[in-house]
Order: structure tokens, then C-alpha cells, then sequence
């Protein structure tokens, strides 16, 4: 009687503290901060933090519809929308003739530009035409249509969850100040059942995957996040 009366002292205790997290995790926005140690920017969010995936619909039923279907048994996952604005970079430009008979010429264009984070390599080239008119004796041009020969992009972010003193984080790293997140949503998936010690001679503690679990004293008086 005492022994289930103290797992489910423990259950309940271990179920409201999740909620907690959780809640707070609805409300949180994003936050950015430029890291000198890492050179690089940091945004993060509090995370959602669950026993099993069905219990994550409760919270982010977006992210849920996501990752239910997966086949194999979901640890973690990470949800975010990422913006990588290059505005005001410089292109260079190169007159080409395609065809004198027809005076259709183009504007070769290309645009390199990388940092620690971010690599974009973009070349194409924009079609027009000149003609001359009979009245105003002026060339006039008409525009064509615009080819992008490549366009490559790369982005370097590293995504991850913090365990904090009294809550959980989903990280991402980016070196770039290029890179925005718009909506950085996290969830880790316990899939464990919170314990009591099988012993009062020494404390317990387990911690499923990375670090994400669930403390316990002999006496159940004090059930917390680590």
C-alpha cells in the first residue's frame, strides 16, 4: 500500500511538473543572442517535454501530425522555419550578344557570397532586345525573360535541446547574420514512467537519452526535472 502510494505520489508529481514545462513552452517566444564564445548566434525556446508521443497532441498538435506517422519510435524532434535574407548584395553584370541579326543581346549576371553560415552562388543571365523606332529615331528595348543558370544555396545551423536547472531548451546555432528563425518548436519524448527508489539506504536517479529524466529521493519528498 505505501510502496503504490508513493509511485503514484510520484506519477502525479512527475505528470505536473511536465505540464508546467509544456505550458510555459506554448507561451515562449524565440530568443536571439550573439554568443562571443561560439561566434556565432543562438536562438532558443522552451522546449516540450512528454512521457509518450500521443501526449505531445495535447501541446503542438502541429508538430504531432508531423511525426506520428514515423515507423520507428520518435526520440526527439525539432520544428522550425528559417529566413535567410542576402538583401543589398551586389551582382556583377556582363553584356552578351545572342543574336545580332535580331539585336538580341543579354545581361550576364553573377553573385557570390559566403560566410561561416551561409553560402548562396547564383548565376543566370536576363534577355532583352533593341530595335530602333522610325518616328522618334530612338532604340527602344524590350525585356525578355530571365534564366538562372544556378542557384545554389547553403545553410549551416546546428539544432539540439539544453537541459537547464529547471527547464528544457531547444537550441539552434547559426554563425550567420544572415539567418532569422521565425518559429523554432522542440519536443523529446521520454518514453519512460517515473520511479521510485528500490532502496532508502542511497538516492536514484535515471536519465533517458540525453539527459532528460526524472529524480527521485527515497522519501519521495522532492520529485523534479533535473
Amino acid at each position: 500500500m505505501c510502496n503504490n502510494f508513493q509511485k503514484q505520489k510520484a506519477q502525479t508529481e512527475f505528470i505536473q511538473k511536465q505540464d508546467a514545462q509544456n505550458q510555459a513552452a506554448l507561451i515562449d517566444t524565440i530568443t536571439a543572442r550573439f554568443d562571443k564564445k561560439l561566434n556565432a548566434f543562438i536562438f532558443d525556446k522552451d522546449n516540450f517535454v512528454v512521457n509518450k508521443l500521443s501526449d505531445l497532441e495535447k501541446y503542438n498538435k502541429d508538430l504531432y501530425d508531423q511525426i506520428s506517422k514515423m515507423k520507428g519510435d520518435v526520440i526527439a524532434a525539432i520544428d522550425t522555419k528559417v529566413t535567410g535574407d542576402l538583401g543589398g548584395i551586389s551582382a556583377n553584370n556582363q553584356l552578351v550578344t545572342i543574336d545580332s541579326s535580331t539585336n538580341s543581346y543579354a545581361l550576364k549576371f553573377k553573385s557570390d557570397y559566403k560566410d561561416p553560415g551561409f553560402e548562396q552562388d547564383i548565376e543566370g543571365m536576363s534577355k532583352f532586345s533593341v530595335f530602333p523606332d522610325k518616328k522618334t529615331k530612338l532604340w527602344l528595348i524590350k525585356p525578355d525573360s530571365t534564366i538562372f543558370t544556378k542557384n545554389l544555396t547553403t545553410i549551416n545551423i546546428t539544432y539540439g535541446f539544453e537541459d537547464l536547472k529547471d527547464k528544457y531548451k531547444v537550441f539552434a546555432i547559426s554563425p550567420s547574420s544572415k539567418i532569422k528563425l521565425n518559429e523554432l518548436n522542440g519536443a523529446f519524448i521520454l518514453n519512460k514512467e517515473p520511479s521510485i527508489a528500490p532502496t532508502k539506504s542511497k538516492n536514484f536517479g535515471f536519465g533517458p537519452y540525453i539527459g532528460f529524466g526524472l529524480n527521485t529521493d527515497p522519501n519521495l519528498s522532492n520529485v523534479k526535472f533535473r
